[in-house]
């Protein structure tokens, strides 16, 4: 016994580098982390000099939830930032990660998960799971956002089970998607469910039949016939969902019967789908029942209707739309003048008088809008929204109640969230935000004043998941716009331009700014720096990240951790 505790001993006294290293890394694999400080630690006194052997110590270290000494540690043995090894970086920072999952601040838990997301690591679908069942609501939703991305059977078990028991709405509309993104088929009567509950919101009715709509691949005869006769509206507008998605042409005489059907949102949907499917050769009866639509009570089936038949009957159809856009029915005005503008050169005349005559600046706005693509004049439509944004103090909403295929602009109607702070300021800046984006496009000789503008007030922060929306809508224009206020005076202006740019590929320009501003803003605008350059994943940004390791400030060291992370795997 004394020979092998012997033999032992002057094993561990006598071991090579190497052999320290493949010690110190088998027992971390097996979650050892004491044992893998001690084995490091002994290996240290005899190579002391030995570059392996530190970095083997600094990683026990970090994965013993002790990132401040492995950090420490990794000055200590004058390591310089450059030097260390992507490898090494990542331990560091999911050291500093994993230790902070459970931290009682929600921007620190929301920067592990987003780091944990972008990682492609089996340690994300753990983290995933564990904030699916936090009791942060935004936590939750934003887990259910994310988990579509790995598909684990535990994540899609998860959502399963929250498809019954999650209480808040939002969070619940989000599981309903991921779980159609997903393609989950056994989640399709628990949908249907849904769908046909009068206890249930619009938009999670909605969302369900999107999700529905993507699990078919194909639907028989006889499910498709309960589906078009069933006595739940849900369901018979899920029918009209499915012919449109799978592009079925011989369903059409079906989904012709439902132009007559009770509910009004299952007569728009019929339209809808008539209009996708098409309507040449259409017989004089269907023509007939499509005009006779154009005299709903229901103002958005008539104007749904009016749209249709502009094809065919341009006539009828203005005739409707002038009806509505002068009407004293606010959303009837907008929906009517958004609809004109889808009509085109048929109804220029129209929408010439209305642009003239009506005092609604949404009827304006709204008519804009909807002629954009449809061969009108940019400039024309450009200065009108233009004139909207800059004249329209209150807040704004997207409103696709009266069609889900129309997107309109309206007076936010947002409540607010105790889950989601300043929820309806948020709302009202991604919509003022598509519509700069458009204004970029639409190559509007103001767009980059008007960016400039909005660039300037920060009351949130044009963080990098808004600015998205800018770079969506106004493509390379607004790249460009965005390069020329990298030059502007103004530092918060210069520093919000070079966020959303971070969006755009990585402007080297761009992230050089954010470094040198860094020092000098406030904490928020740091923390949406360092979003901005883990979105980029510049391995230029990793020693400037680095040093941040030692931030004394809790958040601003997850998120440049976070950062890193991103940057490693970029």
């Amino acid at each position: 016994m004394r020979y092998l505790l012997f033999l032992l001993f002057t094993s561990i006294l006598f071991a090579s580098e190497e052999e320290v290293v493949r010690r110190v890394h088998s027992h971390l694999l097996i979650g050892d982390y004491r044992g893998a400080i001690t084995e490091s630690e002994k290996g240290l006194l005899k190579h002391p000099n030995s570059e392996k052997v530190k970095k083997a110590y600094i990683r026990s270290l970090a994965e013993n939830g002790k990132d401040d000494e492995a950090i420490g540690s990794l000055n200590r043995f004058g390591f310089k930032k450059e030097e260390v090894g992507s490898d090494l970086i990542e331990t560091l920072a999911w050291g500093v990660l994993m230790r902070s999952e459970n931290s009682p601040q929600f921007i620190v838990n929301m920067a592990s998960l987003m780091s944990a997301y972008y990682t492609d690591d089996v340690r994300a679908v753990r983290m995933l799971l564990h904030q699916l069942s936090s009791s942060n609501a935004l936590l939750r939703r934003a887990a259910a956002q994310l988990a579509p991305h790995y598909r684990d059977i535990s994540l899609i078990e998860e959502l399963i089970r929250l498809l019954s028991a999650e209480k808040i709405w939002f969070v619940r509309l989000e599981v309903i998607k991921a779980l159609g993104a997903m393609e989950v088929k056994e989640i399709e009567e628990p949908l249907k469910k849904i769908i046909i509950s009068s206890r249930t919101t619009l938009e999670e009715k909605g969302a369900a039949i999107a999700s529905l709509v993507t699990i078919y691949e194909d639907v028989g005869e006889e499910a498709f016939s309960k589906l078009v006769s069933s006595k739940r509206a849900g369901l018979r507008h899920l029918a009209c969902q499915i012919v449109s998605h799978l592009d079925l042409k011989e369903k059409a005489p079906a989904i012709e019967k439902l132009l007559d059907d009770p509910t009004s949102d299952v007569r728009i949907a019929a339209l809808n789908t008539m209009q996708f499917l098409g309507l040449k050769n259409l017989n004089p009866s269907t023509l007939s029942k499509l005009i006779d639509l154009t005299k709903d009570s229901h103002p958005p089936v008539a104007l749904t209707a009016a749209w249709v038949v502009s094809h065919f009957a341009p006539e009828t159809a203005l005739q409707v739309i002038r009806k509505w856009i002068y009407s004293t029915d606010e959303a009837s005005r907008r929906l009517a003048a958004f609809i004109l503008g889808r009509v085109g050169s048929a109804g220029t005349s129209l929408a010439t008088q209305a642009l003239k005559i009506s005092p609604d600046p949404f009827v304006k706005a709204n008519l804009a809008l909807g002629s954009i693509g449809q061969g009108g004049n940019h400039q024309k439509l450009s200065d009108t929204l233009y004139t909207f944004l800059l004249l329209r103090k209150g807040k704004l909403m997207w409103d696709s109640s009266g069609n889900p295929l129309f997107e309109v602009i309206a007076p936010s109607q947002i409540y607010h969230i105790p889950q989601v702070p300043q929820y309806p300021t948020m709302v009202d800046q991604l919509t003022r935000l598509e519509i700069l984006g458009m204004l970029a496009a639409l190559r509007c000789s103001k767009a980059e004043e008007a960016i400039k503008a909005f660039l300037k007030e920060d009351a949130l922060g044009v963080t990098y998941a808004a600015s998205t929306t800018l770079l969506e809508e106004g493509g390379e224009e607004a790249i460009e716009i965005l390069r020329d206020l990298l030059r502007e005076k103004d530092q918060n202006i210069r520093v919000q331009a070079a966020l959303v740019l971070a969006l755009s590929g990585g402007e080297t320009e761009a992230v050089q700014i954010l470094h040198e501003a860094y020092p000098t803003v406030d904490r928020e605008m740091k923390i949406n720096i360092l979003g901005a350059l883990g979105y980029i994943g510049d391995k230029a940004s990793i020693p400037f990240l680095m040093e941040l390791l030692e931030e004394p400030h809790q958040v601003l060291k997850v998120v440049a951790a976070s950062a890193l992370i991103q940057c490693v795997y970029h």
